[in-house]
């Protein structure tokens, strides 16, 4: 089945997309989770719950904020 993803935010290297799965013509939407990713060596994450997605995205936020690794990476432009 197709996926359909939208880029909800971004920033401090880290992504959160919504990513939809949707019927064969694109009307109906059959499932939706949300992909958090960052520069930070953790893997991706996928997310049922749209509130915990932008939890957990503001979390990482914070979480690379603080990474000299990840603050370096930003300020190179390679995010």
């Amino acid at each position: 089945m197709p996926m359909r993803k939208t880029p909800l935010r971004e920033t401090q290297g880290v992504k959160l997309i919504q990513v939809e799965e949707v019927s064969a013509d694109g009307t109906k939407v059959r499932s939706t989770h949300y992909r958090l990713t960052t520069l930070r060596p953790n893997q991706p994450r996928l997310i049922a719950d749209e509130r915990d997605a932008l939890d957990a995205f503001d979390l990482e936020v914070i979480a690379s904020s603080a990474d000299p690794v990840v603050q370096q990476l930003i300020d190179r432009g390679l995010n």
